[in-house]
C-alpha cells in the first residue's frame, strides 16, 4: 500500500522507475472492478509548511456538497494531527470527485489517496529489461493493474539482476504471480522506517522540520560532537538513528500493522498506541488480581467439599438408622409369626404329626448328650 500522487503521464527515468500512464481518476474508477475495503483521500495544504485550518465540520460539509455530487457516500471525515483533512468512502466515483478538489473553504489543497494498492517484491529481474515491458508481462499473465514499478539498484552499479517493487491496484494480494512461464511466490512489502534528519522523529518528513539536532547527543551545536551518546527519542546510550532504539522497533511494528490492515499511517499509529495501552492495562490487571482469584477459588472449592462431606455423613447416618429400624421391625414380625403359629396348633394336628412317626418295637430313649441308644 502506498501514497500515489496525481500524474497524467507515464514516468520512466533511467529504467529504474515506472508509473502507469492512467490518470488518478481512471485508476480510482477501475478500483471498482478490484477487491478493496475503503478509500482514504488525504487533503493537505498545497504549501507543505502550512496546515489546513480547522473549521466547523458543518461548514466543511456545506462546501463539499457544492463540489461532490455523491457526497452522501462519504463515510467519515476528520482532521489529522499533521493538519490534514481525511475523507473515507467506499464509492470509487465519490473518491474521484473528491480528488478533483483544488480548494476547501478557499484553502488551496493537494490531494493524495491511500488504502487502494498493494506492494510486493519480485527478484532476479534483468537490469537491461525495460520496466514498461515488465509491467505489460505482469498485467497480461495476471489479473492485475500495475500502478508503479521501482527497481532496487545502487547508483553506477554493474549488477545484471535486481529486485523490483511492484505496486498494483486493489488490496488483495495472491500467493504467487505468473511471469515468463514461471510462478513466483510473493509476499506483502513493508516499507522501511523513515526518520526526519533534523530532529529524528518518525512523524514527519525532513523538509517540513526547522530543527537541527545532533543524532549523537540530541543537542543543537556546531562542529564534531564531543558529548556522550544519548538518544533524543528514548534517552538510551546510543545514537538516535540506531536500529536498536525501542522507538525504531515500535515504528517498524506500526508500519507492519498499517500494511496488514490497509490503514493510513496516522490511523495505524493511533490504533497501535491504543492497542498497546489496552494490552498493558489488561496484563497489569490480571497480574494484580490473580492471587485473589486463586484464593477465592480455593476457598470456594474447600467450602463445597465440606458441604458435600457433611451431607454425605448425614445421609449415611439416616440410612443406617432406617436400616436398623427395618431389621428390628422384621425380627419382631417374624417372632410374632412364629409365636402365633405355636399357639394355633390344634390337638388333631398334633395327633397327625405323631402318626407320621413310624412305629418301632424298641422304645427310643434319649441320653443327656442328645444321642439315642437301643437296648
Amino acid at each position: 500500500m502506498t501514497d500515489i500522487q496525481s500524474s497524467n503521464s507515464m514516468i520512466s527515468s533511467n529504467n529504474n522507475y515506472f508509473k502507469s500512464s492512467k490518470s488518478i481518476n481512471e485508476l480510482v474508477l477501475r478500483l471498482g472492478q478490484k477487491s478493496f475495503e475503503e478509500i482514504n483521500i488525504i487533503c493537505q495544504h498545497s504549501d507543505a509548511k502550512h496546515k489546513i485550518p480547522r473549521s466547523n465540520p458543518f461548514l466543511i460539509q456545506a462546501d463539499i456538497k457544492k463540489h461532490v455530487n455523491r457526497h452522501e457516500n462519504i463515510t467519515n471525515m476528520k482532521f489529522s494531527r499533521q493538519g490534514k483533512l481525511i475523507f473515507s468512502t467506499a464509492d470509487p466515483v465519490c473518491a474521484a470527485q473528491i480528488l478533483n478538489l483544488e480548494k476547501i473553504q478557499e484553502t488551496p489543497t493537494g490531494v493524495t489517496f491511500e488504502n487502494i494498492t498493494e506492494r510486493f517484491l519480485i527478484f532476479d529481474i534483468p537490469t537491461n529489461l525495460q520496466l514498461s515491458e515488465l509491467a505489460d508481462e505482469i498485467m497480461h499473465k495476471n489479473d492485475m493493474e500495475v500502478v508503479e514499478l521501482r527497481r532496487f539498484v545502487k547508483l553506477n552499479s554493474t549488477q545484471e539482476f535486481s529486485p523490483v517493487l511492484v505496486t498494483i491496484l486493489g488490496t488483495f494480494l495472491p500467493d504467487a504471480i505468473k511471469i515468463w512461464f514461471t510462478n513466483q511466490k510473493i509476499r506483502q512489502f513493508v516499507d522501511r522506517v523513515r526518520q526526519c534528519l533534523h530532529c529524528y522523529e518518525f512523524t514527519h518528513a525532513t523538509r517540513v522540520c526547522d530543527k537541527n539536532l545532533c543524532p549523537l547527543c540530541g543537542v543543537n551545536h556546531e562542529g564534531q560532537c564531543q558529548g556522550p551518546e544519548k538518544c533524543i527519542l528514548c534517552n538510551g546510550p546510543h545514537s538516535a538513528t540506531s536500529k536498536i532504539c525501542p522507538r525504531h522497533t515500535v515504528e517498524q511494528k506500526i508500519l507492519e500493522f498499517k500494511c496488514r490492515n490497509h490503514l493510513t499511517i496516522g490511523e495505524a499509529r493511533r490504533l497501535y498506541a491504543h492497542s498497546s495501552k489496552t494490552n498493558y492495562s489488561e496484563a497489569a490487571k490480571i497480574n494484580s488480581t490473580a492471587p485473589n482469584i486463586e484464593e477465592i477459588v480455593n476457598n470456594r472449592v474447600e467450602s463445597i467439599v465440606q458441604n458435600i462431606t457433611l451431607k454425605m455423613e448425614q445421609q449415611t447416618t439416616l440410612l443406617i438408622e432406617i436400616f436398623q429400624k427395618t431389621i428390628e421391625n422384621l425380627v419382631q414380625y417374624l417372632v410374632s409369626v412364629f409365636h402365633q403359629t405355636d399357639l394355633k396348633k390344634s390337638p388333631n394336628r398334633k395327633r397327625q404329626m405323631i402318626n407320621l412317626v413310624p412305629p418301632t418295637n424298641n422304645p427310643m430313649q434319649w441320653d443327656a448328650g442328645g444321642s439315642n441308644a437301643s437296648n
